[in-house]
Protein backbone atom coordinates (compact mmCIF):
# COMPACT_ATOMS: atom_id res chain seq x y z
CA UNK A 1 0.00 0.00 0.00
CA UNK A 2 3.25 2.28 0.91
CA UNK A 3 4.37 1.73 -2.28
CA UNK A 4 1.61 2.23 -4.30
CA UNK A 5 0.76 5.55 -2.83
CA UNK A 6 4.29 6.62 -3.31
CA UNK A 7 4.78 5.55 -6.97
CA UNK A 8 1.46 7.56 -7.49
CA UNK A 9 2.92 10.57 -5.84
CA UNK A 10 6.09 10.04 -7.48
CA UNK A 11 4.22 9.81 -10.70
CA UNK A 12 2.19 13.23 -9.84
CA UNK A 13 4.96 15.00 -9.19
CA UNK A 14 6.83 14.17 -12.68
CA UNK A 15 3.72 14.94 -14.24
CA UNK A 16 3.96 18.89 -12.38
CA UNK A 17 7.59 19.04 -13.96
CA UNK A 18 7.14 18.07 -17.43
CA UNK A 19 3.55 19.66 -17.95
CA UNK A 20 0.27 21.15 -16.57
CA UNK A 21 0.70 24.64 -18.20
CA UNK A 22 -2.76 24.95 -18.20
CA UNK A 23 -2.74 24.06 -14.29
CA UNK A 24 -0.77 26.88 -13.79
CA UNK A 25 -1.70 29.52 -16.05
CA UNK A 26 -5.13 29.32 -13.50
CA UNK A 27 -2.59 29.73 -10.83
CA UNK A 28 -1.24 32.86 -12.06
CA UNK A 29 -4.16 34.33 -12.46
CA UNK A 30 -5.03 33.78 -8.74
CA UNK A 31 -1.66 34.83 -7.67
CA UNK A 32 -0.48 31.48 -6.75
CA UNK A 33 2.77 30.43 -7.08
CA UNK A 34 3.37 26.62 -6.77
CA UNK A 35 6.62 24.58 -7.04
CA UNK A 36 7.84 21.56 -5.02
CA UNK A 37 10.54 18.40 -5.00
CA UNK A 38 11.35 15.22 -5.06
CA UNK A 39 14.12 13.73 -2.24
CA UNK A 40 15.08 10.32 -2.40
CA UNK A 41 18.41 8.92 -1.24
CA UNK A 42 20.52 5.10 -0.91
CA UNK A 43 22.36 5.36 2.15
CA UNK A 44 25.25 2.13 3.43
CA UNK A 45 26.31 2.07 7.36
CA UNK A 46 29.78 0.43 7.37
CA UNK A 47 28.45 -0.93 10.72
CA UNK A 48 26.10 -3.17 8.98
CA UNK A 49 22.93 -2.69 11.21
CA UNK A 50 21.27 -5.88 11.55
CA UNK A 51 17.80 -6.06 9.93
CA UNK A 52 15.21 -4.07 11.24
CA UNK A 53 18.02 -1.56 13.15
CA UNK A 54 18.02 2.22 11.73
CA UNK A 55 20.97 4.63 11.16
CA UNK A 56 20.16 5.36 15.27
CA UNK A 57 21.37 9.10 15.52
CA UNK A 58 19.91 10.97 12.38
CA UNK A 59 16.90 13.13 11.95
CA UNK A 60 15.63 11.72 8.39
CA UNK A 61 18.20 9.34 6.93
CA UNK A 62 17.81 6.34 9.13
CA UNK A 63 17.35 3.72 6.25
CA UNK A 64 20.44 1.39 5.65
CA UNK A 65 21.22 -0.35 2.32
CA UNK A 66 17.45 0.49 0.93
CA UNK A 67 16.43 2.82 -1.24
CA UNK A 68 14.16 5.45 0.25
CA UNK A 69 11.71 8.56 -0.38
CA UNK A 70 12.50 11.40 2.09
CA UNK A 71 10.02 13.55 0.61
CA UNK A 72 7.43 14.48 -2.07
CA UNK A 73 6.26 18.09 -1.29
CA UNK A 74 4.38 20.60 -3.00
CA UNK A 75 4.26 23.73 -2.55
CA UNK A 76 1.56 26.49 -2.90
CA UNK A 77 1.79 30.43 -1.66
CA UNK A 78 0.49 33.81 -2.45
CA UNK A 79 2.72 36.38 -1.62
CA UNK A 80 1.00 39.76 -0.05
CA UNK A 81 0.94 43.00 -2.38
CA UNK A 82 0.12 46.93 -1.90
CA UNK A 83 -3.42 45.77 -3.53
CA UNK A 84 -4.01 42.74 -0.91
CA UNK A 85 -1.96 42.85 2.36
CA UNK A 86 -3.32 39.01 3.02
CA UNK A 87 -0.91 35.98 1.63
CA UNK A 88 -0.90 32.39 2.16
CA UNK A 89 1.74 29.46 2.09
CA UNK A 90 0.73 25.81 2.33
CA UNK A 91 3.41 23.27 1.67
CA UNK A 92 2.24 19.66 1.48
CA UNK A 93 4.46 16.05 2.25
CA UNK A 94 4.64 12.81 2.12
CA UNK A 95 7.51 10.31 2.79
CA UNK A 96 9.57 8.79 5.24
CA UNK A 97 11.04 12.16 6.17
CA UNK A 98 7.63 13.34 7.52
CA UNK A 99 6.75 10.72 9.88
CA UNK A 100 9.98 10.86 11.86
CA UNK A 101 9.44 14.80 12.16
CA UNK A 102 5.98 14.21 13.37
CA UNK A 103 6.91 11.00 15.87
CA UNK A 104 6.63 12.94 18.80
CA UNK A 105 2.94 15.28 18.03
CA UNK A 106 1.58 15.22 20.64
CA UNK A 107 -2.00 15.70 18.77
CA UNK A 108 -0.68 12.15 17.12
CA UNK A 109 1.98 11.32 14.49
CA UNK A 110 -0.26 11.10 11.82
CA UNK A 111 -2.78 13.72 12.28
CA UNK A 112 -0.65 16.72 10.89
CA UNK A 113 2.36 14.95 9.34
CA UNK A 114 1.19 16.40 5.37
CA UNK A 115 1.40 19.62 6.44
CA UNK A 116 4.88 20.91 6.46
CA UNK A 117 3.70 24.18 6.51
CA UNK A 118 0.40 26.12 6.79
CA UNK A 119 -0.38 29.77 7.33
CA UNK A 120 -2.06 33.23 6.55
CA UNK A 121 0.36 36.39 6.46
CA UNK A 122 -0.79 39.90 6.92
CA UNK A 123 1.71 42.72 5.47
CA UNK A 124 1.16 45.79 7.63
CA UNK A 125 0.46 48.89 5.15
CA UNK A 126 3.00 51.41 4.79
CA UNK A 127 6.42 51.73 5.31
CA UNK A 128 6.63 49.69 8.34
CA UNK A 129 7.61 46.13 7.02
CA UNK A 130 5.93 44.21 9.45
CA UNK A 131 4.88 41.25 8.55
CA UNK A 132 2.72 38.72 10.72
CA UNK A 133 2.02 34.82 10.35
CA UNK A 134 -0.25 32.58 11.72
CA UNK A 135 -0.54 28.88 11.70
CA UNK A 136 1.95 25.77 11.49
CA UNK A 137 5.53 27.42 10.04
CA UNK A 138 9.48 25.59 10.55
CA UNK A 139 11.33 26.60 13.42
CA UNK A 140 13.68 29.38 13.32
CA UNK A 141 16.13 28.22 15.67
CA UNK A 142 19.00 27.10 13.38
CA UNK A 143 20.87 27.08 10.47
CA UNK A 144 19.79 23.97 8.95
CA UNK A 145 16.26 22.73 8.07
CA UNK A 146 14.08 20.03 6.49
CA UNK A 147 13.92 21.07 3.44
CA UNK A 148 16.68 19.28 1.29
CA UNK A 149 16.46 21.57 -1.68
CA UNK A 150 18.51 24.34 0.62
CA UNK A 151 20.71 22.30 2.81
CA UNK A 152 24.63 22.47 2.44
CA UNK A 153 24.44 18.78 3.34
CA UNK A 154 22.25 15.53 2.89
CA UNK A 155 22.28 14.23 6.37
CA UNK A 156 20.95 16.52 9.36
CA UNK A 157 23.23 17.36 12.02
CA UNK A 158 23.01 15.78 15.78
CA UNK A 159 22.94 19.19 16.58
CA UNK A 160 19.80 19.42 14.27
CA UNK A 161 18.49 16.52 15.37
CA UNK A 162 19.08 16.57 19.31
CA UNK A 163 19.27 20.17 20.09
CA UNK A 164 16.62 21.84 18.17
CA UNK A 165 12.64 21.98 17.29
CA UNK A 166 11.65 21.47 13.70
CA UNK A 167 8.19 22.95 13.51
CA UNK A 168 6.63 25.71 15.45
CA UNK A 169 2.86 26.48 15.66
CA UNK A 170 1.28 29.79 16.36
CA UNK A 171 2.02 33.96 16.26
CA UNK A 172 5.01 34.82 14.05
CA UNK A 173 5.83 39.12 13.96
CA UNK A 174 8.94 39.97 11.71
CA UNK A 175 9.87 43.68 11.34
CA UNK A 176 12.50 45.72 9.49
CA UNK A 177 14.53 47.14 12.42
CA UNK A 178 17.08 49.51 10.20
CA UNK A 179 19.25 49.01 7.18
CA UNK A 180 21.22 46.55 9.21
CA UNK A 181 18.90 44.96 11.82
CA UNK A 182 15.61 42.55 11.55
CA UNK A 183 13.95 41.41 14.05
CA UNK A 184 10.83 38.79 15.03
CA UNK A 185 8.78 37.56 18.43
CA UNK A 186 6.85 33.94 18.31
CA UNK A 187 4.67 33.12 20.75
CA UNK A 188 3.66 29.08 20.01
CA UNK A 189 2.44 26.58 21.08
CA UNK A 190 6.06 24.69 22.01
CA UNK A 191 8.89 22.70 20.59
CA UNK A 192 7.05 20.27 17.65
CA UNK A 193 3.69 20.68 18.77
CA UNK A 194 0.61 21.58 17.19
CA UNK A 195 -1.55 20.29 19.73
CA UNK A 196 0.07 21.51 23.31
CA UNK A 197 1.41 19.19 25.19
CA UNK A 198 0.96 20.97 28.55
CA UNK A 199 -0.77 24.22 29.65
CA UNK A 200 1.94 26.48 29.06
CA UNK A 201 3.09 28.72 25.58
CA UNK A 202 6.53 29.19 24.18
CA UNK A 203 7.95 32.45 23.25
CA UNK A 204 10.78 33.34 20.80
CA UNK A 205 12.55 36.20 19.52
CA UNK A 206 15.09 36.70 16.61
CA UNK A 207 17.87 39.52 16.09
CA UNK A 208 19.77 39.41 12.81
CA UNK A 209 22.50 41.93 12.02
CA UNK A 210 23.91 42.48 8.83
CA UNK A 211 27.01 44.94 9.14
CA UNK A 212 28.14 44.30 5.14
CA UNK A 213 26.49 42.57 2.08
CA UNK A 214 28.80 39.28 3.05
CA UNK A 215 28.33 38.68 6.84
CA UNK A 216 24.95 38.06 9.08
CA UNK A 217 24.70 37.52 12.78
CA UNK A 218 21.89 36.22 14.12
CA UNK A 219 20.71 35.72 17.61
CA UNK A 220 17.89 33.70 18.73
CA UNK A 221 15.84 32.17 21.36
CA UNK A 222 12.99 29.66 22.49
CA UNK A 223 11.80 29.82 25.88
CA UNK A 224 8.95 27.84 27.38
CA UNK A 225 6.99 24.85 29.11
CA UNK A 226 7.72 22.01 27.21
CA UNK A 227 7.13 18.61 27.68
CA UNK A 228 3.74 15.78 28.88
CA UNK A 229 1.86 13.64 31.72
CA UNK A 230 1.20 12.26 28.57
CA UNK A 231 3.05 9.85 26.37
CA UNK A 232 2.92 10.17 22.68
CA UNK A 233 3.28 8.05 19.53
CA UNK A 234 7.31 7.54 19.96
CA UNK A 235 6.92 6.98 23.36
CA UNK A 236 8.33 9.98 24.74
CA UNK A 237 6.38 12.93 26.20
CA UNK A 238 5.63 16.47 24.66
CA UNK A 239 7.05 17.10 20.99
CA UNK A 240 10.26 17.85 22.56
CA UNK A 241 10.53 14.20 23.49
CA UNK A 242 11.31 13.94 26.76
CA UNK A 243 11.97 10.46 28.52
CA UNK A 244 10.12 10.59 31.63
CA UNK A 245 6.46 11.90 32.29
CA UNK A 246 6.31 15.81 33.44
CA UNK A 247 7.27 19.11 32.38
CA UNK A 248 10.07 21.64 32.60
CA UNK A 249 11.07 25.08 31.92
CA UNK A 250 12.96 25.07 28.67
CA UNK A 251 15.32 27.73 27.63
CA UNK A 252 17.29 27.42 24.26
CA UNK A 253 19.29 29.84 22.80
CA UNK A 254 21.19 29.42 19.78
CA UNK A 255 23.62 31.88 17.61
CA UNK A 256 24.58 31.95 13.67
CA UNK A 257 27.59 33.46 12.25
CA UNK A 258 27.50 33.28 8.18
CA UNK A 259 30.34 34.84 6.07
CA UNK A 260 30.61 34.52 2.27
CA UNK A 261 34.38 34.69 2.48
CA UNK A 262 34.58 34.84 -1.53
CA UNK A 263 31.76 35.26 -4.15
CA UNK A 264 31.72 31.12 -4.16
CA UNK A 265 33.56 30.12 -0.40
CA UNK A 266 30.74 30.52 2.72
CA UNK A 267 32.12 29.65 6.21
CA UNK A 268 28.94 29.68 9.26
CA UNK A 269 29.07 29.05 12.64
CA UNK A 270 26.22 27.58 14.71
CA UNK A 271 25.98 27.68 18.24
CA UNK A 272 22.87 26.09 20.56
CA UNK A 273 22.80 26.07 24.21
CA UNK A 274 19.97 24.85 25.85
CA UNK A 275 18.95 24.30 29.52
CA UNK A 276 16.01 22.05 31.40
CA UNK A 277 14.63 23.17 34.75
CA UNK A 278 12.38 20.50 35.87
CA UNK A 279 11.63 17.34 38.52
CA UNK A 280 12.08 14.73 36.02
CA UNK A 281 13.76 16.29 32.69
CA UNK A 282 16.62 18.77 34.19
CA UNK A 283 19.54 19.07 32.14
CA UNK A 284 22.14 20.85 30.38
CA UNK A 285 23.24 20.63 26.39
CA UNK A 286 25.05 22.29 23.63
CA UNK A 287 26.31 21.89 20.36
CA UNK A 288 28.48 23.69 18.03
CA UNK A 289 28.73 23.40 14.17
CA UNK A 290 31.03 24.80 11.40
CA UNK A 291 30.06 24.55 8.00
CA UNK A 292 32.22 25.36 5.03
CA UNK A 293 30.69 25.66 1.41
CA UNK A 294 32.70 25.75 -1.96
CA UNK A 295 30.95 26.33 -5.37
CA UNK A 296 33.29 25.30 -7.78
CA UNK A 297 31.06 26.12 -10.73
CA UNK A 298 27.96 26.54 -11.92
CA UNK A 299 26.99 22.91 -11.75
CA UNK A 300 29.60 21.42 -8.83
CA UNK A 301 29.97 22.51 -5.27
CA UNK A 302 31.62 20.65 -1.76
CA UNK A 303 30.94 20.95 1.35
CA UNK A 304 32.58 20.54 5.11
CA UNK A 305 30.63 20.10 8.38
CA UNK A 306 32.10 19.13 11.58
CA UNK A 307 30.43 19.17 14.85
CA UNK A 308 30.41 18.70 18.32
CA UNK A 309 27.07 17.70 20.43
CA UNK A 310 27.14 16.92 24.32
CA UNK A 311 24.31 16.01 26.30
CA UNK A 312 25.71 15.57 29.34
CA UNK A 313 22.71 14.72 31.81
CA UNK A 314 21.10 12.61 29.01
CA UNK A 315 17.94 15.10 28.61
CA UNK A 316 18.07 15.04 24.87
CA UNK A 317 19.68 11.74 23.87
CA UNK A 318 18.43 9.66 26.72
CA UNK A 319 21.80 9.38 27.77
CA UNK A 320 25.04 11.08 29.26
CA UNK A 321 26.96 11.41 25.77
CA UNK A 322 29.02 13.72 23.34
CA UNK A 323 28.82 13.30 19.57
CA UNK A 324 31.06 14.70 16.77
CA UNK A 325 30.54 13.98 13.33
CA UNK A 326 32.83 15.13 10.24
CA UNK A 327 30.40 14.89 6.98
CA UNK A 328 32.17 16.00 3.08
CA UNK A 329 29.35 16.19 0.28
CA UNK A 330 29.43 16.55 -3.31
CA UNK A 331 26.72 18.30 -5.58
CA UNK A 332 26.17 18.04 -9.23
CA UNK A 333 23.61 20.00 -10.57
CA UNK A 334 22.14 18.20 -13.75
CA UNK A 335 19.96 21.01 -15.02
CA UNK A 336 17.65 23.30 -13.37
CA UNK A 337 15.48 20.40 -12.30
CA UNK A 338 17.41 17.40 -11.03
CA UNK A 339 20.91 17.36 -8.95
CA UNK A 340 23.02 14.47 -6.95
CA UNK A 341 24.25 14.81 -3.92
CA UNK A 342 26.65 12.42 -2.64
CA UNK A 343 27.92 12.25 0.93
CA UNK A 344 30.20 11.01 3.28
CA UNK A 345 29.99 10.78 7.27
CA UNK A 346 32.00 9.73 10.06
CA UNK A 347 30.40 9.83 13.82
CA UNK A 348 32.20 9.37 16.90
CA UNK A 349 30.32 8.87 20.46
CA UNK A 350 32.14 8.64 23.85
CA UNK A 351 29.85 6.21 24.43
CA UNK A 352 28.71 2.89 22.99
CA UNK A 353 25.70 4.24 20.72
CA UNK A 354 25.87 3.36 17.44
CA UNK A 355 23.86 0.30 15.72
CA UNK A 356 26.42 -2.52 14.20
CA UNK A 357 26.09 -6.39 13.47
CA UNK A 358 28.16 -6.86 16.94
CA UNK A 359 26.15 -4.59 19.21
CA UNK A 360 26.29 -0.70 19.81
CA UNK A 361 29.59 1.08 18.97
CA UNK A 362 31.44 4.24 19.31
CA UNK A 363 32.04 4.97 15.72
CA UNK A 364 30.27 4.83 12.34
CA UNK A 365 30.93 5.56 8.70
CA UNK A 366 28.06 5.97 6.26
CA UNK A 367 28.10 6.67 2.71
CA UNK A 368 25.04 8.16 0.84
CA UNK A 369 23.80 8.74 -2.70
CA UNK A 370 20.93 10.95 -3.21
CA UNK A 371 18.66 12.59 -5.86
CA UNK A 372 16.58 16.32 -5.45
CA UNK A 373 14.51 16.63 -8.39
CA UNK A 374 12.34 20.03 -7.98
CA UNK A 375 9.29 21.42 -9.88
Amino acid sequence: MRTTLRALIGSAAVSLCIGSAHAQDVLKQWGISYGGYLDAYYQYDFGHPQDGDNVNGRGIDIAHNRPNLAFAELDLSRATSAKSPFGFTLDLYVGRGPELINLAEPGGRNKYRYFRQLYVTYAAPGKSAVTVDLGKFDTWIGYEGADNRFQDEYSRSFNWTYSEPTYETGLRVNAKLGDTLNGALYLVQGWNEVEDGNDGKSIGATLSYAPDAKTTLTLQNHYGVEGSDSVNDAGSYGGIGFANPGTATVNLVDFIASRQVTPSTKLVFNLDYGSSAGSTNGGHWNGEVVYLRQQIDTAQAASLRLERVEDSDGVRVGLPIKLYSLTGAYDRTLNKYATLRFELRHDIADADFFNSNSGARKDRTTATVAAIVKF
